[in-house]
């Protein structure tokens, strides 16, 4: 029996492993972790005692350079390189496609028998990607083909990767490979020291970082209980490793993420490398969700789509990025409003700055009394206001205190035109001054139906590489019915249709049965919802109340929850109550 495991630099790769019909004489396990992150699992696998890793691209190639064991190179073949010639043949934007030889040489040849106008470029090594993908885009190209790293560079710089996935064929190739080499070699069983077993043993996370602050060892503990890196570069624990560093002392300090707190201690592991050890205490877990937060590795999301509303929010996010004074985003729910703003802050900052997300319709007193004194210290970034049309009026008063003493750049986004609720008396007339600086309104996307082709294209993009799914595409008259719907929920109702269309579709490409089935399917369900003990009788105001009481009832008459389900905000469903 061979012990085999598949170190999937991206999760589709993963998912395709797990469709696959392993030979009885493999023992496959799957985890996915791309580069350093898939060194440190490959290190691990090799105490485990497995006999071969199998990885592709730059993953393989780090996993090899760390560990004893066989390291089998995943190929890319050229039903893979069809499979995403298929995927990008609609796009209309210039398309490149930058690898090693192994890559290009077979991709260049497929390009001219397929007769599809991409710009093969061959590079030696990873470095080289870089200043590439500049080169290509300050050429006019915005979509480039790749291997993982390749599409991490693209989207840090504003242009669309589209990932070579690896079908099942390449991967039943390494397997058989893999079970080739496992015969060649013996398995090799490391010795570890008494005092490396005593430290991966402690029951405490502990990391260890050199002089740069990059992770070089961490124990079990930490791998089973976090593994979360990203806890490492909070402002407290880099301040406080340097202070480490400078005295040669011990140092304690606290942080909070995501649910919890910490109470962290640094310590000099070895003065003359500079190496510091964190040894991470859970003290608290916060007894809430908070609504107030720091948005990582932010990456660009492309403006999809050709129609004029398109056109000018791409030129849009150009001028606002120039701007210093407040802007409000206004839109439908689902219209990508999130997205525009993003935009504008990379646009503005750059990905290395802060971008402060406020939850508004939860936000509390305390929460902003918190982060008045953590958004004082900030001199560059954003802060974005989302549902700022639901902020609860008792706490406008200190919310206006917290806008009026930062420096960041306000992004607000809003459902509702604010200065209806201002002239209702029910959002403050000087937080409306501070917020409405300048505006920006995005179209539903039942006003810009010609771009749904390219949203369409593009999510299916991204499952294609996030879950191995085989949906190609859409056929014409699958598509034609897609733009005739109304979209209530804009750009993400279509998303989440096409999520699921894409999991119920055996074959490449989606069906009109497909999508008319779903259609009545969701349209059932939704007319369920809310006609069941509905009498159809009075007016239609009246009728309106009727189902209004029912959902309030059946949510144990919470508001916000109710107007979540009947898909209006908290404002609109007061307004319906007492009007």
């Amino acid at each position: 029996m061979i012990k085999a495991l598949l170190i999937a630099p991206y999760s589709g790769l993963a998912r395709t492993a797990e469709k696959m019909d392993v030979p009885m004489d493999i023992e496959f396990d799957i985890k996915v972790a791309n580069l350093q992150e898939g060194v440190e699992m490959a290190r691990l696998a090799e105490q485990e005692e497995y006999d071969v890793i199998i990885s592709r691209g730059g993953t393989a190639a780090l996993i090899q350079e760390a560990v004893s064991i066989p390291v089998v190179h995943i190929d890319i073949s050229g039903y893979d390189m069809l499979r995403v010639f298929t995927l990008i043949r609609d796009i209309k934007e210039e398309v490149a496609l930058v690898g090693f030889e192994n890559i290009t040489q077979g991709a260049a040849t497929l390009c001219n028998i397929l007769e599809l106008d991409v710009h093969v470029v061959t590079i030696q090594s990873g470095d080289e990607v870089g200043g590439r993908l500049k080169q290509l885009k300050s050429q006019g190209y915005d979509v480039v083909i790749g291997d993982v790293i390749t599409i991490q560079v693209a989207e840090q710089i504003g242009m669309r990767g589209v990932l070579i996935t690896s079908g099942k064929e390449a991967l039943m190739d390494a397997l058989e490979e893999g079970k080739r080499v496992c015969r060649l070699f013996d398995n090799l069983k490391k010795q570890f020291y008494f005092l490396q077993e005593s430290y991966r043993s402690i029951p405490f996370p502990i990391v260890m970082l050199n002089k740069d602050n990059e992770v070089i060892d961490k124990n079990i503990s930490f791998q089973r209980d976090m593994d979360d890196e990203q806890l490492l570069q909070e402002p407290e624990i880099i301040k406080m490793v340097q202070n480490v560093r400078m005295n040669e002392t011990s140092q304690w300090t606290e942080c909070s993420r995501s649910q919890y707190k910490y109470m962290v201690q640094g310590f000099p592991a070895n003065k003359t490398e500079q190496i510091v050890g964190l040894v991470i205490h859970e003290i608290k877990r916060l007894n809430h969700e908070q609504s107030v937060y720091i948005e990582r590795d932010l990456a660009h999301v492309p403006i999809i789509g050709e129609s004029g509303q398109a056109n000018r929010l791409r030129g849009s996010i150009t001028t606002f990025a120039k701007v210093n004074e407040a802007i409000c985003i206004f839109g439908e729910k689902g219209t990508g409003k999130q997205t525009i703003a993003k935009e504008i802050h990379l646009a503005k900052h750059g990905p290395l700055s802060p971008l402060v997300i406020v939850e508004c319709s939860r936000i509390t007193p305390q929460e902003i009394t918190e982060w008045k004194h953590h958004l004082l210290a900030m001199r560059k970034g954003s802060l974005l206001l989302k549902d700022v049309d639901e902020i609860p009026v008792a706490v406008q008063g200190n919310f206006l205190e917290l806008l009026l003493s930062t420096r960041l750049q306000i992004l607000a986004l809003s459902s509702t035109p604010l200065d209806t609720l201002v002239a209702q008396e029910k959002f403050s007339k000087g937080l409306y001054e501070r917020i409405v600086q300048q505006t920006l309104h995005v179209l539903p996307l039942r006003q810009r139906k010609e771009d749904i082709p390219g949203f369409v294209n593009y999510f299916l993009t991204e499952l294609h590489a996030e879950n191995g799914n085989e949906t190609l595409g859409v056929k014409p008259d699958a598509m034609d019915l897609l733009k005739s719907y109304e979209w209530e929920g804009n750009i993400s109702q279509l998303k989440r249709f096409i999520r699921e269309l894409s999991l119920m579709t055996d074959g490449n490409y989606i069906e009109l049965a497909q999508v008319r089935n779903l259609a009545v399917c969701l349209n059932e369900m939704k007319d369920q919802a809310y006609s069941d003990n509905l009498p159809v009788s009075g007016t239609l105001k009246e009728m309106e109340q009727q189902m209004i009481q029912k959902v309030l009832q059946e949510e144990g008459n919470n508001q916000s929850r109710a107007a979540k389900r009947l898909g209006i905000n908290r404002s609109t469903l007061w307004r319906k109550l007492h009007g």
